[in-house]
C-alpha cells in the first residue's frame, strides 16, 4: 500500500473512513474493521454509482473456494461499525438478486480532490473588487428573504403533511377460552411487552390503546382514536384445553382495512416463555411485513407466512454452522416453517440438505430415520407438484444417502447431462463421483462448468467446498482455516485440517483441530476416524492398543475407521476384514473418503495387488473407475471435459489410477511422495 493510500481520508456521509487505519469514525466514535472489509468498503465507495454483486467481490477479494458466506460476513462487519443493519438499510442497502449498493454520498476523498482552494478572506477580498458595496448588500439581502421564503415554505408543509410515519397503536388483546382463564394474565401482560418489542424495530412509533379505542372496521371506528396512529395492531388468545392460539391483525386507522394477519400455535408452558413466545414471533413477522426489501426476498424464497420465512431463515442459519447439533435444529425450524405454510417448496428442500449432511456424520441407525424422512419430504412435495424441479435434487440425495447406489446415480447424472438441459446440481454432483474415481483433474473442470446455486434457492451442493478437497494440504490448510473463521464447528473442515496437519508433520499444530472437531462432534464417529488415523500416522497406536480395539468391535459405525487405521498400520488383512463388514450405508465414506486416506498407507499397502483387489471387491476399484473414465469421453461433446492424458492412458493400458491426477509430485506430502503408483495391466 502507498503512502497515499495508507493517509487516505474519505468522507461518506457523516463517517470518516481511514482506509490505512481501517477505522470508521463518526464524531468522537471509532470502530475498527478488518483489514478485507476496509476493501470492501473501499470498492463500493469507487463504485458508488452502480450495484455490486456478491461473485464481483468474491472474484476481486477471496479465493477460488471461499463462499458467499465471505461476502456477508463483511457487509455485516460494516454495517455493524456504522451503526447500520438489515432492517434500517441508511447506508449500504442489500438489492435482493443482484447485490449491494451504497446509499450514503460521496463527500470527500483525499484520493480524488482537487487542490486546495484558496483561503475565505483572500476569495472575498476578489468578490469585493468584483462588486461595490451597494450591490454586494442588496445580493445578500435577496438571499436572506429567498432563504427565509424557503424555511417558512417548508415548515408549512411540515405541518400540513407529516408525510409517511408509521405509528401502531396496540390495542389490548382479547381472551376467549372454553371455560378456562388460566392465562388471563398472560393476555394482561402482552400489551406492555409488545410494545417494548415494537419499539427496537426500528422507523415507527408505538402507542398504548385504552379498551374500546381500536377501529370497528370503518371510519366511525378511526375517529376514536389518536390522530397520529396511522395502523392498529389486535390481537386474541385463544384458549382450549393444553392449546394455545395466537390471532394477530394490523388494520389502517383511517378505514380499518386489513393489512396483515398472522396466526400461530402452541402448547401450555411457563407463562413467561409463552409470551416471549408470542411476542418474538408478532415482532419477527412485522419487521419483515414493514420493510419492503425483507418482505420481497421472503416472497423470494417462496412464502408470504413471515413466521415461517423466520424460522426458515434461523434453519438455514443452523445448516451452515455443519455440525450435527445445528444439523438437529435446522431441520426443526424448517418443520416449524412447513407446519406453518405447508407449500414452502424451499423449507422441504431445508430439511433434505440439513438431513443430508447429518446423514454422512451419524450412526447407521439414525442415518435409516433421516433417509425416511427424506423420503417424507418427497411425497409431501409431490403432492403439491408432481413436476416441480425440486423433485430431482430431492432424489439425487437419496441416491446418496443409500450408499450403495452410486451407480445407478452416475447413470441418472450421465442421462441428465447428455440431455442438454440437467438439473443445475448435475455438473457438481458428477464432480464429486469424479473424485471418488481418483480422477481430479476431470472432477475439477466439471466443477468449473457447474451452475451456482441461486440467491434464493437451497441446493444439495456446496460446489466451494468440493474445490477445497481438491487441493494438496500446503494449499487446502490455509483455505480450510479462512472458512473456519466463518463456521468454526464445521466439523469436516475440523476434521480434515486435523488430518492433513498431521500427514504434513505439523502435529502440535493439528490437535487443537483435532480436540475442536471432538467437542462439535455429539455423534462421534467423525471425531474417531480423525483420531484414529492421527494416531496411526504419528506411530502413537498399535494393534494391542485399547483405543485400536474397540474401534474394531463388532460396532459397525467403526468399521470404516478399523480399516483405514490398520491399513496405515500396515495390516492389510485386519483392515480387509473390516472393510468386508461394511453396511451397505457406510459406502458413501468408502467411496468419498478412500481416495483421501491413501495418502496416509506405507508404499507396501498402496502397492500391492491385495489392495487393489480389495477394492474391485467392493467395486470402487478398477471397474468403478473405468465406468467414470467411459462416462467422461460419453460426455464429452455435451460438457466439452475430456480424459486428461494420463488417464486416457491408464484407460488404454486397463491399469488402475490409484492416485489422484491433478496434483505434481512436488505438491505430495514429504513421505508420501513416494506413493505415485502406477498398477501392473
Amino acid at each position: 500500500m502507498t503512502e497515499a493510500e495508507i493517509n487516505r481520508i474519505i468522507m461518506l456521509g457523516p463517517f470518516e473512513i481511514s482506509k490505512g487505519g481501517c477505522t470508521i469514525t463518526l464524531g468522537d466514535t471509532e470502530a475498527k474493521v478488518s483489514p478485507r472489509a476496509m476493501d470492501v468498503l473501499i470498492y463500493m465507495i469507487e463504485h458508488a454509482d452502480r450495484i455490486i454483486s456478491t461473485e464481483e467481490l468474491l472474484h476481486r477479494f477471496w479465493s477460488s473456494v471461499a463462499s458467499d458466506h465471505a461476502v456477508h460476513k463483511s457487509i455485516a462487519e460494516l454495517r455493524a461499525a456504522m451503526g447500520d443493519s438489515v432492517r434500517r438499510q441508511r447506508y449500504i442497502k442489500t438489492v435482493p438478486k443482484r447485490g449491494y449498493k451504497l446509499l450514503a454520498p460521496v463527500i470527500r476523498d483525499s484520493a480524488t480532490e482537487a487542490p486546495a482552494p484558496q483561503p475565505l478572506p483572500a476569495r472575498m477580498k476578489q468578490y469585493l473588487e468584483l462588486f461595490d458595496l451597494r450591490q454586494f448588500a442588496v445580493a445578500c439581502t435577496a438571499v436572506i428573504v429567498l432563504l427565509g421564503l424557503g424555511w417558512l415554505a417548508e415548515s408549512q408543509r411540515q405541518v400540513q403533511l407529516p408525510g409517511d410515519e408509521f405509528v401502531i397503536g396496540v390495542a389490548p388483546f382479547r381472551f376467549e377460552s372454553n371455560g378456562m382463564d388460566t392465562n388471563r394474565y398472560l393476555v394482561d401482560g402482552l400489551t406492555s411487552t409488545l410494545i417494548n418489542g415494537l419499539s427496537n424495530l426500528g422507523p415507527l412509533r408505538v402507542l398504548s390503546l385504552n379498551s374500546g379505542l381500536e377501529p370497528a372496521g370503518g371510519r366511525a371506528g378511526a375517529s376514536r382514536l389518536p390522530s397520529q396512529v396511522t395502523h392498529v395492531l389486535q390481537g386474541t388468545l385463544i384458549q382450549a384445553d393444553d392449546r394455545l392460539r395466537v390471532i394477530v391483525n394490523l388494520v389502517q386507522a383511517h378505514d380499518g382495512i386489513l393489512e396483515y394477519s398472522g396466526r400461530f400455535d402452541m402448547s401450555q408452558g411457563d407463562l413467561f416463555k409463552i409470551q416471549d413466545a408470542i411476542v418474538g414471533n408478532i415482532v419477527n413477522a412485522l419487521a419483515i411485513h414493514l420493510d419492503d426489501e425483507n418482505r420481497a426476498q421472503m416472497e423470494d424464497w417462496g412464502t408470504r407466512d413471515a413466521i415461517a420465512y423466520d424460522r426458515f431463515m434461523k434453519g438455514d442459519f443452523h445448516n451452515a454452522q455443519f455440525n450435527p447439533d445445528d444439523w438437529h435444529l435446522a431441520i426443526g425450524y424448517y418443520q416449524e416453517a412447513i407446519a406453518l405454510d405447508p407449500a414452502f417448496v424451499n423449507a422441504y428442500l431445508g430439511v433434505v440438505t440439513a438431513a443430508n449432511n447429518l446423514s454422512v456424520y451419524s450412526r447407521n441407525e439414525e442415518r435409516r430415520e433421516l433417509i425416511r424422512l427424506v423420503a417424507d419430504m418427497h411425497r409431501a412435495v409431490a403432492s403439491l407438484d408432481q413436476n416441480h424441479p425440486a423433485l430431482e435434487s430431492i432424489r439425487a440425495v437419496e441416491l446418496r444417502m443409500a450408499g450403495n447406489e452410486y451407480r445407478q446415480e452416475e447413470a441418472v447424472l450421465r442421462q441428465q447431462i447428455l440431455s442438454g438441459n440437467p438439473p443445475d446440481f448435475a455438473m457438481a454432483h458428477y464432480a464429486l463421483l469424479l473424485m471418488s474415481g481418483r480422477l481430479y483433474d476431470e472432477a475439477s473442470r466439471f466443477l468449473d462448468r457447474a451452475e451456482h446455486v441461486g440467491p434464493f434457492e437451497l441446493s444439495p451442493d456446496e460446489i466451494w467446498s468440493y474445490r477445497v478437497s481438491l487441493l494438496p494440504p500446503a494449499e487446502s490448510i490455509p483455505a480450510r482455516k479462512l472458512q473456519l473463521q466463518e463456521r468454526p464447528k464445521h466439523i469436516g473442515f475440523l476434521g480434515a485440517l486435523a488430518r492433513e496437519l498431521t500427514v504434513m508433520g505439523r502435529y502440535q499444530e493439528a490437535q487443537p483441530y483435532l480436540e475442536r472437531q471432538r467437542m462439535a462432534d455429539s455423534v462421534g464417529i467423525s471425531w474417531q476416524l480423525t483420531n484414529s488415523i492421527v494416531e496411526a500416522s504419528r506411530g502413537l497406536m498399535n494393534r494391542e492398543d485399547g483405543q485400536f480395539r474397540m474401534s474394531g468391535s463388532p460396532d459397525q459405525d467403526a468399521a470404516y475407521t478399523h480399516g483405514a487405521a490398520s491399513f496405515i498400520m500396515g495390516d492389510f488383512a485386519t483392515g480387509a476384514e473390516a472393510w468386508r463388514s461394511l453396511d451397505p450405508l457406510q459406502k458413501r465414506w468408502l467411496l468419498n473418503l478412500t481416495p483421501q486416506m491413501e495418502m496416509y498407507y506405507p508404499l507396501a499397502i498402496n502397492a500391492s495387488s491385495e489392495y487393489q483387489n480389495l477394492l474391485d471387491e467392493l467395486d470402487v476399484g478398477k471397474s468403478w473407475q473405468r465406468t467414470l473414465m467411459e462416462g467422461i469421453m460419453v460426455m464429452e461433446g455435451v460438457t466439452g471435459v475430456k480424459l486428461s492424458d494420463t488417464a486416457y492412458s491408464y484407460y488404454q493400458q486397463g491399469r488402475f489410477m490409484l492416485r489422484n491426477n491433478l496434483w505434481t509430485e512436488e505438491q505430495w506430502p514429504v513421505h508420501a511422495r513416494a506413493t505415485s503408483i502406477l498398477s501392473e495391466p
